[in-house]
């Protein structure tokens, strides 16, 4: 593992920041200078979102990283209950994907409403980018040696010595390969269905939230993390609720609002 980079003075720069800056930026270059500019020149543009795309970025950069802060600081208040000046430490690592997603939705739902941009839309342009931002900052975990998984047999198990001497599932490497084959699979919704971004959106949204749910609900297994009720952790729990509301939403999609998805 590598948690710090490289050290400049009495600055140590620590890779779990890094890859956390890198993945935000990635994700905000190719929604303004690639998507976005993808669809104004297919005449596919949602209403509003490129003249307010910025400022829509920005406030989900911010309540991204505040709902991911709370969500992790929240289920491991242990860790700060005797010292929670220690919450503002954001360099140390420390975030939770779905206290990012609870947060950033209500947010993002806000501001289209004043802003008058399609929800849905907006929602479906940009989710496949945010699911590799979420992959690049696993890798910023593995480096880290955080969120590391079960003692394992297997081949390919790796030992994190900041925690011990034995050989352990590479959680974070199997979450970054699902969040590639999830990106891949969302982009790949959107340019089959880009036709329809004039009909209400929320369809590759939809395939994420079950997409997404049932990778973190298999990888749990994997995971070192303290359950809640015996052995189901409170991640599972939430992406449980992930799959069921994207299941629900997709059937409500495919019957009510866009017709056969396979049109």
């Amino acid at each position: 593992m590598m948690p710090v980079l490289f050290t400049w003075g009495d600055i140590s720069v620590r890779s779990y920041l890094v890859f956390t800056l890198v993945a935000i930026s990635a994700a905000v270059i190719l929604i303004r200078y690639y998507e976005i500019p993808y669809l104004k020149a297919r005449g596919q543009c949602p209403p509003n979102i490129f003249k307010y795309n910025g400022e829509a970025l920005l406030l989900a950069i911010i309540f991204t990283i505040i709902g991911a802060r709370l969500g992790y600081v929240i289920t491991n208040w242990s860790l700060y209950s005797a010292n929670p000046i220690n919450i503002l430490a954001l360099w140390r690592g420390g975030f939770a994907f779905h206290g990012a997603l609870i947060a950033s939705l209500p947010a993002a739902a806000l501001h289209a409403y004043y802003r008058r941009m399609p929800l849905g839309k907006l929602l479906d342009l940009s989710i496949p980018y945010i699911v590799l931002a979420y992959g690049i900052g696993r890798l910023g975990c593995f480096l880290n040696g955080c969120c590391y998984g079960q003692v394992t047999a297997l081949p390919w198990g790796m030992v994190y010595p900041a925690v011990d001497s034995f050989v352990r599932h590479p959680t974070q490497l199997y979450a970054f390969s699902a969040a590639l084959i999830i990106f891949l699979v969302l982009l790949n919704i959107n340019r089959k269905n880009i036709s329809r971004y004039v009909t209400p959106g929320g369809l590759t949204f939809a395939w994420f939230l079950i997409l997404h749910g049932s990778y973190r609900f298999m990888v749990e297994f994997f995971r070192v993390s303290e359950d809640l009720i015996g052995p189901v952790t409170p991640a599972q729990v939430v992406s449980f609720v992930l799959i069921l509301g994207g299941t629900v939403f997709l059937w409500i999609w495919k019957n009510r609002i866009g017709g056969d998805i396979h049109d």
